[in-house]
């Protein structure tokens, strides 16, 4: 076993994939998770992560997820965040919301997306009593859509435009669980 799986309980685990566990994430992680998600920006032409002044519930996850109602985890491939996932509640009755799904480029290709989105459902259904999920997701993430189309995630109609330095055009997708 390696050193970073020996420091992590088995009840922390809250999924395998190959050489891959996920867990909660800490507070701690923060600084693996904004690399993280720049590093998956960089693919993108115009994408930019403002932390600071757009997400700064990144630099503690674990706090700010709690604080809401929510739930955000990560994936580590030999010790370091290799995917994320978060849940959150929304103000509609039975419904959740699916945030900050990344996977590193590395990780990509072994199911990964798949059962990060499995676990956040299975979180939805139980913790939230949710009956359906939704995102947003930036148009420019086509291999993204395609991993939720194939979970039966569906398009909803239109775009909705955000002003973030990103100039991020985003569709909503949305599942019944």
């Amino acid at each position: 076993m390696s050193p970073a799986l020996a420091r992590i309980d088995d009840e922390e685990i809250a999924a395998r994939v190959a050489d891959v566990i996920v867990r909660e994430a800490t507070d701690d992680d923060a600084e693996q998770i904004i690399e993280l998600i720049e590093d998956v920006y960089s693919e993108f032409q115009g994408c930019v992560l403002l932390v600071d002044e757009e997400e700064p519930e990144l630099l503690a996850p674990k706090s700010a997820y709690d604080k809401i109602g929510g739930r955000f985890w990560v994936a580590e491939c030999h010790g370091r965040v290799c995917g994320t996932i978060a849940l959150t509640p929304t103000d509609a009755p039975h419904v959740a919301r699916l945030h900050k799904l990344y996977v590193s480029s590395a990780a990509r290709g072994r199911g990964l997306g798949r059962t990060l989105c499995n676990l956040a459902e299975d979180a939805a259904k139980q913790s939230m009593s949710a009956e359906m999920i939704m995102m947003y997701t930036d148009s420019r993430f086509l291999n993204a859509h395609r991993l939720y189309e194939r979970l039966k995630y569906k398009r909803l109609p239109g775009l909705m435009q955000r002003a973030d330095a990103s100039n991020s055009v985003e569709y909503v997708y949305t599942k019944k669980l």
